[in-house]
């Protein structure tokens, strides 16, 4: 997918470090003709142990012709660390951004307002970066997430899937909320659930999923949904019959884009998002 992107309307600035850790790097992409000022950050997916930011060049091409400055980055990887640590590590990036944009020549309120996309894990990240600001203030970044999408997210994380297990080792149980149990979601009340965390303080969401998705299952984003809807969080919820998990996020390419709508779908809330 990478390989068929266009490139020829912006400049990928590769590898810019956020911390220590090799793995700590990022890369942006500066639109030619920028026409917004947010800025946008793509997280991969990979079940929190595969992945990073060079498969995924793809997208950070497709955001970018859209006039948004663009940022993918890397991030530690289990069996290196477990959660929280995923999350910090995008929050640090994030911290990072206004500096390395600045000197890209953007002004001093480069990505004061930043719009997450995330797939899978990813996706996972982003939404606990918008239901819980304090991986941001413990980053200090003074940020903030305007909107949030999230691809095929898994918002309601069960423990002992095995695709979880010893990743998540050492969460604390959340107190379960009372809307929480008036909606019939009494199980996996842990700290690593966007759905345990959600606010009414929280931004706008787009929840997008493939309703033939085998890896993470549809009802994570329906429960999501209706966990917003209850706090009256301004959302969407889109799915698309015959999708799976894979073919969601490579619909963001110029080749997927012949095989579903999402990216079509990405860009009209985009676009909705921006006249609100």
């Amino acid at each position: 997918m990478n390989y068929l992107a266009p490139r020829s309307h912006c400049k990928r600035i590769a590898d810019l470090p956020y911390d220590q850790d090799p793995r700590h790097t990022l890369d942006i992409y500066m639109p030619k003709h920028k026409t917004q000022d947010e800025v946008i950050v793509f997280i991969h997916g990979g079940a929190w142990d595969t992945g990073n930011k060079n498969e995924y060049q793809f997208a950070g091409l497709a955001f970018s012709e859209l006039g948004y400055i663009t940022a993918v980055p890397s991030y530690r990887l289990y069996p290196q660390v477990q959660f929280p640590q995923f999350i910090d590590d995008v929050a640090k990036a994030i911290a990072s951004l206004p500096k390395h944009l600045r000197l890209q020549g953007e002004g001093t309120d480069a990505a004061k307002r930043i719009i997450l996309i995330g797939h899978s894990a990813g996706a996972h990240t982003a939404a606990m970066l918008a239901s819980d600001p304090s991986y941001l203030a413990r980053a200090q970044s003074r940020s903030v997430i305007s909107t949030c999408i999230g691809l095929a997210g898994p918002y309601d994380l069960p423990l002992d899937d095995p695709l979880v297990v010893g990743k998540f080792d050492g969460v604390t149980l959340h107190d379960i909320s009372e809307q929480r149990i008036d909606l019939g979601h009494e199980h996996n009340a842990h700290e690593a659930n966007p759905i345990n965390l959600a606010t009414q303080a929280m931004p706008p969401m787009c929840l997008i999923h493939g309703e033939a998705d085998e890896t993470v299952g549809p009802y994570h984003s329906e429960r999501f949904a209706k966990m917003l809807k209850h706090l009256a969080v301004g959302h969407q919820h889109i799915t698309y019959p015959g999708v799976n998990h894979r073919h969601l996020v490579g619909g963001i390419s110029k080749f997927g884009r012949l095989l579903n709508p999402v990216f079509k779908d990405i860009c009209t809330y985009l676009k909705a998002h921006k006249n609100q």
